[in-house]
């Protein structure tokens, strides 16, 4: 084992202790801390002399200490003082309750310190500042420079893992995986002057150049082994779908609807693909109700006419029904056998020419026999191992995976980069957009009034909890306790259902409130993606602070999916929040994307588990030209891997972790 793999406890001068510390900041092993990478940095190279310091303003000056001592009150507390001076002056630092004190400060030692000063008789007063006692012919490495500042723990200050960090860089030479012909080719810093230069930078734009390296590693690995699975695909045979041009027009105009200019290009995309003898591997991307069901009924329609079956697998049997309810409307007229396959499914029709169903699917082996098409929707919600379990009941057939999170094409090309993209960016002309409120506390009674208003209208509302059952200590309103208190007391003489995860009968509810049967549905996030009611035209979201960006958005893409005006009212304490507020004033998935991406980091963009992912520290998907060099440098390592044969083993290495993007 390397030095870099050992557990941090090995490290120099931490120790059991510190790493139990550690790993509330999933710290584990030594790599794992010089990889640790600073949240933002301070500027603190503006050393002033004592007397042009700024009083009651934060200030950092640098002199000799002449005295130091702990003084005890008669209660036995501690106060320790300290004189210091430089050429202009001299300033009192005093300390409260830090008994440690004068054994980390000398008489005599140079000192910097950095705090709010006060002018206090006279005196130029230091504070309980932090101070950094200066070694000869060392740099400083809290102050006097650009300082890193990392997310923190109790027990675990920036100033410790400063301390650390420079500690094990100073004494390790780490090998550098990316071969020198590479460095070059791309203008790309050596691995230790990439860390030195990012934890510990002389200006700012060694950060950059620290980041531009470092992120050109995290996303390289993903983009060879994207490309080695692309090169892969090519050399397989897949089905050659002819396409019926005419009997998809005449398909197309039979809908009450036309088409947007997105959703024909997008048509067009998967009808170059299918045509070829490659198998497809198509992500289609759009906003909700922007229209992907559609696309992909045509491209299962040109299917049918080849006499090819399609498999619509998708993540629950909440939206499996509505996907079969939906295909069976559209293709009602032409009498295509469609089968739905849930965990309940006890008869299958092996006729079936358009299969829809849950992982179910991957469990019923008689069902396929000549499988041409997998659309997988929602497809983040599947590992790699079910998808490729699905692709594996045909003779490679084409893929066409299918998200309703709207990705921010730089994102895109980073996590999806062996998957050919199509984007949906129109909506149907009919839509109105959504308006959203915050709704405070106070306001509350009248948002319920004015759901009664809605209902009465003949139109239907949800109203959705963070969490089913209340427990103790939480400030989370749960659907459970709060349905009874709605249908008794607010809305006694409406109708009003629950459902949530744990709910038996999910489908009946759901029937019932398409059917207008229910008038208010009360819910957790598990109506988030594929629940199509035109008449619900209201949406509470109860604690929206507790939700992601992207969720929010899916929940609030339930309703606004027709041409009545609809209103989401979030009820929050917190009515000054940033995030919610930015979430009220815009209805573009894609800008809501972006948002959540620059706010939050590329880990928690799909709201799902991401366990599995590469490390992508660097936020790298952020950068399009780092994503730009790294694909165009895929192909040129792929061609020499050979070469490098350190290369090599991290790309393998690299691998498993990859395997669960897409």
């Amino acid at each position: 084992m390397d030095f870099l793999s050992l557990p941090v406890q090995n490290a120099y001068y931490i120790g059991e202790k510190y790493a139990k510390l550690l790993s509330k900041l999933d710290i584990f092993t030594i790599k794992d801390l010089i990889y640790y990478y600073p949240v933002k940095y301070a500027d603190s190279r503006d050393i002033k002399r004592i007397l042009d310091v700024e009083i009651s303003n934060n200030n950092i000056i640098q002199g000799t200490v002449s005295s130091i001592k702990n003084i005890y009150t008669r209660s036995r507390k501690v106060i320790t003082k300290a004189n210091v001076y430089d050429e202009s002056g001299m300033a009192e630092i005093i300390w409260f309750g830090q008994e440690y004190i004068p054994s980390a400060i000398k008489e005599g030692n140079n000192v910097i310190f950095s705090g709010k000063v006060y002018l206090e008789r006279g005196k130029i007063v230091f504070k309980s500042p932090q101070f950094e006692v200066l070694k000869e012919n060392i740099d400083p490495i809290h102050f006097s420079r650009i300082t890193p500042i990392y997310s923190q723990t109790k027990g675990i200050s920036s100033k410790w893992l400063r301390a650390k960090i420079k500690n094990i860089l100073d004494k390790i030479v780490i090998e550098d995986y990316i071969p020198t012909e590479i460095r070059d080719k791309y203008n790309l810093l050596e691995i230790n002057e990439a860390l030195q230069k990012l934890h510990f930078p002389k200006e700012f734009s060694d950060i950059e150049s620290a980041k531009r390296r470092l992120g050109f590693e995290e996303i390289l690995y993903i983009q060879v082994l994207f490309h080695i699975r692309n090169e892969e695909r090519k050399k397989r045979s897949s089905y050659r779908i002819e396409v019926d041009k005419i009997r998809i027009n005449e398909f197309i105009k039979d809908l009450n609807f036309s088409l947007t200019k997105s959703q024909v290009r997008s048509i067009r995309e998967i009808y170059n693909d299918i045509k070829k003898g490659i198998p497809m591997n198509r992500l289609l991307e759009g906003d909700v109700g922007s229209g992907k069901t559609i696309v992909a009924a045509v491209a299962t329609y040109a299917t049918y006419l080849n006499h090819l079956q399609t498999a619509i697998m998708v993540p629950t049997s909440i939206l499996a029904n509505q996907h079969y309810n939906t295909l069976k409307k559209l293709f009602d007229k032409f009498r295509i056998p469609i089968q739905l396959i849930t965990a309940n499914t006890s008869k299958v029709n092996r006729n079936a020419q358009i299969i829809v169903g849950t992982h179910a699917l991957l469990y019923k082996n008689d069902i396929f026999n000549n499988l041409g098409l997998v659309i997988i929707d929602e497809q983040h919600r599947f590992g790699i191992k079910q998808r490729e379990d699905i692709v594996s009941k045909g003779i490679y057939p084409h893929i066409l995976s299918m998200t309703a999170t709207p990705i921010p094409r730089t994102l895109a090309l980073g996590i999806y980069g062996d998957l050919d993209i199509s984007t949906l960016d129109e909506m149907p002309k009919n839509r109105i957009s959504t308006k959203t409120y915050i709704v405070p506390n106070s306001k509350r009674n009248d948002a319920y009034e004015f759901i009664k208003t809605r209902v009465e209208k003949g139109e239907q509302a949800y109203i959705i909890y963070p969490v089913i059952k209340e427990s103790e200590n939480s400030e989370l309103k749960a659907a459970e306790k709060e349905y009874e208190l709605l249908k008794n007391e607010i809305f006694p003489s409406l109708r009003v259902e629950i459902i949530h995860g744990k709910v038996k009968n999910k489908d009946k509810i759901l029937e019932d409130f398409a059917n207008k049967k229910i008038d208010i549905l009360i819910s957790t996030s598990v109506i988030e993606v594929g629940i199509d009611v035109k008449d619900a035209t209201v949406m509470v979201i109860e604690n929206p602070e507790r939700f992601g960006l992207s969720q929010l958005h899916q929940l609030r893409g339930r309703i606004g999916r027709s041409d009545k005006q609809s209103y989401c009212l979030l009820f929050t304490p917190n009515t000054d929040n940033e995030r919610i507020t930015y979430f009220c004033k815009h209805n573009n998935g894609l800008e809501l994307a972006e948002y959540d991406l620059k706010m939050r980091g590329p880990g928690e963009i799909f709201g799902v588990n991401q366990s599995g992912r590469p490390d992508l520290k660097m936020a790298s998907l952020l950068d399009p030209e780092i994503i730009k060099l790294a694909r165009m440098a895929a192909p040129d390592i792929i061609e020499n891997l050979s070469k490098y044969p350190k290369l090599q083993e991290k790309v393998v290495e690299a691998q498993e972790k990859v395997l669960t993007i897409n």
